[in-house]
């Protein structure tokens, strides 16, 4: 079964299809168009194709009567075709709808690969001094492959191995896929073989269109199209010599262009040319390539499609020159013959806003050594050059030729252009828009650099140079005009309050200022402070030797600051102190805990309270008291004091006064004696009224072989500790009360190695020899 029977089978099908919908279900439902045909609908009508018989015409007539036109019928022919070939996918778009995409043009065979050459990441133009247009090939993210994508080239040559692609539509729908064979020819069913080897697609069209009206009697009357598409294109084979960094014959596609090819060999090497890269075909040179207009223009013209066989010469390099310094891209360039500097400058990309363009050096290799060339660029551009030349282009000097400045006590300091409006120091000044109110005029200094850069002062008074009463002064390059202003050469003017106000500190001072407008800006009086007795401290200004170096003024004000008062007028640097009232003091509170009927936190009365008196207000001692053990700490520090001395006579030194923070523990009764340290048990016993010192340390087992027994002392319950006594051997031991504690600290007896025990002993041998020696003398 022929294709074209096979899309009308389907057709019918579709046909019947709808016939037995339309007995079934409501016109609406039928599809209006072939657009609206699934896939799966026309895959389903494949299957059945097979199954039922029918002439093309019954099944085309069929169709027509339907309402489907012949445009209709081709669609439903391309569709069947697409899917059936694989050649395009199918994706919805819509519910019952598709949508066709382009069938991607491929390489035929394999093509060369880039060959290996180092590549920096870090290479970039004017970095390194190599030779300008190496970075072209040694760039790994540039590769000029061709691009298969594109419309068909309408120069494109036609040869083996290409793939044309045939598409006939109108009221019939055909596609052929047609290989060109190695004899340079396409085969077509039915048709004698048509040559195309050399043609372009555009004279293939032709020949094929041609032939394809003997068997579509469409394509003659204009029913018919006939699409014509180069499909898979074919490799070739271009061999590159010469300077190349990896000569030799390297298989790319038919699309592929000169660059592509020199990109594959890793382009000219260290010798090769940039400038004169020379194409070959069939023997004759038909191109000549220079890079560098690639590189500065972005133009591709020599960058020529190649054909199978062709021929790249890279010749060698005829001009190098390097160009460093103050250029915009540094490096090594090939010139061609004639290219002068003014050339060179070109593909450095010019000066630098820091050149130096009055001269520039070159070093130019002779016959025998090396010489030195200077020449001034702007009177001779067509500087010749030649093979070897270094240029070094300087940077200009950084200084200013016509710079003057003004600093200071100006409304617009800053730096000015000396020229013809700008001469001289009144001039400057002018400019500058005059002196502010707080210029020090009497004196200004004009620093000006002497013709061996040193700094010379020119003291000026502008007062009189700005009334015209001296004349004015010239300027020259460099100079600097400072302008002092008066608070720049004074000190700083403050005026100092301390005391009883809510801010003290440091104030600036200010013409007219009074004592109430200080106590003003401190925020005012502070609570209980008196404004009866304010002093201020005064410096005195006189030549003359005194013994009295500071003036104190005794200031009586109202409180309410009132202006209308006035008060006294200060000078710079006064310091003024405000007093406390006499008895004033902020509330301060102690504390008393433990064993007394009312414990807790009580507020100083007066100066004079003691701590007999804290416990009278704390309503005395309960009866489980023990006043022996009472402690008092002040600021977290424990205070030995003898609670009972104190409430037995309030006039002892025990009976201490009270200060804010003071916390009293009244203890409870204690009945124990705890004993610490180096007995062979320690342990706290029952407190015995008859039991002596010794008795409590036998309760412990006694003392250890350690036991430093001196040294043995006790902490009795109000915090005071007491020691053993030592007198000619007879030892005697603190006073034992309840709720003391023994410690026995631990003796730390030194011990002699054997060594020192060797010569100690050694000695005393010695010394009994030495003196047995003088007794048999004597």
């Amino acid at each position: 079964m022929t294709s074209s029977k096979f899309f009308y089978k389907v057709i019918i099908l579709l046909v019947l299809g709808f016939f037995e919908a339309a007995y079934s279900q409501t016109p609406t439902n039928l599809p209006s168009s072939v657009d609206n045909l699934s896939d799966k609908q026309i895959e389903t009508f494949l299957k059945e194709a097979e199954s039922r018989g029918l002439s093309e015409a019954q099944i085309e007539a069929a169709a027509l009567a339907n309402g489907y036109s012949a445009q209709d019928i081709a669609k439903v022919r391309e569709r069947i075709n697409r899917l059936k070939t694989g050649t395009s996918e199918v994706k919805a778009n819509a519910p019952g709808t598709a949508k066709l995409e382009n069938v991607t043009r491929e390489q035929i065979g394999e093509v060369a690969q880039r060959t290996s050459v180092a590549v920096s990441d870090k290479q970039e133009v004017g970095k390194k001094l190599e030779t300008f247009g190496s970075q072209l090939f040694n760039n790994k993210n540039l590769t000029f492959e061709p691009n298969l994508r594109l419309p068909t080239p309408k120069g494109y040559i036609l040869g083996p191995d290409d793939e044309i692609k045939i598409d006939i539509t109108g009221y019939a729908y055909q596609h052929y896929d047609a290989k060109v064979t190695p004899e340079g020819t396409i085969k077509i069913e039915n048709l004698a073989p048509i040559y195309v080897n050399g043609n372009t697609i555009d004279q293939a069209k032709a020949k094929i269109i041609e032939r394809l009206k003997t068997i579509f009697a469409g394509l003659r009357d204009g029913r018919l199209n006939a699409d014509i598409t180069l499909g898979n294109v074919r490799s070739i084979k271009v061999t590159l010599v010469g300077e190349v960094t990896n000569p030799g014959t390297y298989t790319i596609s038919s699309l592929a262009s000169a660059f592509n090819a020199l990109y594959l060999s890793g382009g000219p090497n260290i010798n090769g040319s940039f400038r004169n890269i020379q194409v070959f075909r069939n023997n004759a040179l038909i191109k000549k390539i220079d890079i560098y207009d690639f590189l500065l223009k972005g133009t591709l013209e020599d960058n020529i499609t190649l054909f199978d066989q062709d021929v790249i010469l890279v010749p060698l390099f005829q001009k190098k020159v390097k160009i460093e310094g103050e250029v915009k891209r540094s490096g090594i360039f090939e010139l061609n013959e004639n290219d002068d500097f003014s050339t060179l400058l070109n593909y450095a990309g010019g000066y630098t806003e820091q050149a130096f363009t009055s001269t520039v050096n070159v070093h130019r290799n002779t016959k025998t050594e090396k010489k030195i060339l200077t020449f001034d660029p702007l009177t001779e551009p067509g500087f010749a050059t030649k093979n070897g030349d270094q240029f070094y282009v300087g940077t200009i000097l950084d200084r200013f030729e016509n710079k003057v400045e003004v600093r200071g006590a100006v409304f617009r300091p800053g730096e000015f252009a000396l020229g013809d409006k700008i001469k001289t120091v009144k001039q400057l000044i002018e400019n500058a828009q005059g002196l502010r109110e707080d210029a020090y005029a009497n004196r200004a200094i004009l620093v000006r650099e002497q013709d061996n850069l040193d700094l010379m002062y020119i003291p000026i008074d502008l007062s009189k140079l700005l009334k015209g009463e001296i004349p004015d002064i010239d300027l020259k390059r460099q100079d600097q005009l400072l302008v002092k202003s008066i608070v720049e050469i004074r000190q700083e003017r403050k005026i100092d309050i301390e005391g009883a106000v809510n801010n003290p500190g440091n104030y600036s001072y200010a013409e007219n200022m009074s004592i109430r407008d200080v106590i003003l800006l401190a925020g005012g009086f502070s609570d209980g402070a008196t404004s009866k007795r304010i002093e201020v401290g005064r410096r005195q200004y006189n030549d003359e030797s005194s013994e009295k170096s500071v003036e104190i003024i005794q200031v009586n004000i109202s409180k309410d600051l009132n202006p209308a008062e006035g008060g006294l007028k200060l000078m710079p640097f006064d310091k003024i102190f405000v007093r406390n009232l006499p008895n004033y003091e902020v509330q301060q509170t102690v504390f008393i805990e433990g064993e007394v009927n009312y414990p807790g936190a009580y507020i100083i009365e007066s100066k004079t309270e003691r701590l007999s008196d804290l416990i009278d207000r704390a309503g005395g001692l309960r009866s489980e008291a023990y006043i022996a053990g009472s402690r008092l700490y002040r600021n977290d520090k424990l205070i030995f004091v003898d609670f009972e001395k104190a409430l037995k006579n309030k006039k002892t030194a025990s009976n201490l006064l009270l200060e804010n923070g003071d916390r009293v523990e009244i203890s409870k009764e204690r009945q124990t004696v705890s004993i610490n340290g180096q007995v062979l048990n320690p342990t706290r016993v029952a407190y015995q009224p008859n039991f002596s010192f010794g008795e409590y340390i036998a309760q412990a087992g006694g003392f250890t072989d350690s036991a430093f027994v001196k040294k043995t002392y006790v902490q009795y319950a109000n915090g005071s500790t007491d020691r053993t006594r030592s007198f000619f051997g007879i030892k005697v031991y603190p006073k034992v009360q309840q709720g003391m504690s023994i410690y026995v600290p631990t003796r730390n007896r030194m011990r002699m190695s054997p060594a020192e025990r060797i010569a100690i002993g050694t000695g005393f041998v010695s010394l009994s020899a030495v003196l047995l020696t003088l007794v048999r003398l004597l």
